[in-house]
């Protein structure tokens, strides 16, 4: 088993759905930045109360999730081989951004 620790931004809102045996869970993606400034994408997948959570969160929400990694192969629309970056969430923690300089006083304090 892998675990990872990432932390990027949702892309798009999460979505709350339910498995053929009835158990709700929540689907989101997150955009967090790769080598060079290039775009890693993760797909995030939470149960139970995280699943809640997630649901509850809204696009461009900072996070940080760690959890089980699981990697997969497929083929991408152009025909290349591709991989793709999957969660199984068992932690969930929204990030706040730092707070903008105020700029009236000139960004620094007096």
């Amino acid at each position: 088993m892998i675990r990872c620790l990432i932390t990027g931004n949702l892309f798009g809102d999460p979505q709350a759905r339910t498995s053929q045996a009835g158990k709700p869970f929540t689907t989101a993606k997150v955009r967090a930045d790769g080598k060079d400034g290039n775009a890693v994408w993760v797909s995030l997948v939470a149960f139970n109360e995280l699943a809640e959570r997630l649901a509850g969160m809204k696009a461009n929400n900072a996070v940080a999730v760690s959890g089980k990694l699981e990697v997969s192969a497929y083929t991408a629309k152009s025909g290349e081989p591709a991989a793709g970056l999957s969660i199984i969430v068992d932690e969930l923690a929204t990030l706040k951004a730092k707070p903008k300089p105020n700029s009236s006083d000139g960004g620094g304090r007096r």
